[in-house]
């Protein structure tokens, strides 16, 4: 009776094979996430973008608004941002701002500031907007913290310088400015 040999393979071939496989995804992994991190960020910048236009719609359309926009703003602080069109100073007004969790409750996911002064405008902004959820992509910030509030804000509190902001949730507090002219380190 003649033997039959089983072929298979070696130990060597074995270990080749998944060398070159962690090889691969040594390589591949870096640009994957590289990836997902550029898609959360244009994610969030073109969400700012849909905020900015509904903000704009309001002011237009709303003289209600218009006033509650600028009596409503609360001086935030005197900022600095860096753009590509280089680095601008001014004063921060927070209009209005928005829970941009993604697994918050459905009652956070309107516009408010908590002075009466503003519910005109954050009334029309809540009538434009879908109260659907609007979640900030982009989970944290470079030194860490959560991102997960939008901020509609005005530049030296002024009606034509809009401009939706991202930042801290707990503390309240705008970290990078995404329309216009997205800040350069939110990258």
């Amino acid at each position: 009776m003649k033997r039959s040999k089983k072929q298979g393979f070696t130990l060597i071939e074995l270990i080749v094979v998944i060398a070159i496989i962690g090889v691969l995804a040594a390589i591949l992994i870096p640009s994957l996430i590289g990836y997902v991190k550029k898609s959360k960020r244009t994610a969030d910048i073109s969400a700012s973008k849909t905020i900015y236009d509904a903000a704009l719609s309001v002011l237009a359309d709303n003289e209600d608004a218009q006033d509650a926009f600028i009596n409503g703003g609360t001086k935030f602080n005197h900022v600095a941002v860096s753009s590509s069109n280089g680095t601008e100073n001014y004063d921060l007004y927070i209009v209005c701002s928005k829970d941009g969790a993604a697994n918050s409750g459905a009652n956070h996911f309107v516009w408010t500031n908590g002075t009466s002064a503003a519910q005109p405008f954050e009334k029309a902004l809540n009538n434009m907007m879908d109260q659907g959820k609007t979640p900030v992509k982009y989970v944290k910030s470079e030194t860490g913290k959560p991102l997960n509030r939008w901020f509609v804000c005005s530049k030296d509190n002024n009606t034509e310088n809009v401009e939706i902001w991202v930042g801290n949730g707990t503390n309240n507090t705008p970290m990078y400015r995404l329309w216009p002219n997205t800040s350069s380190d939110y990258t």
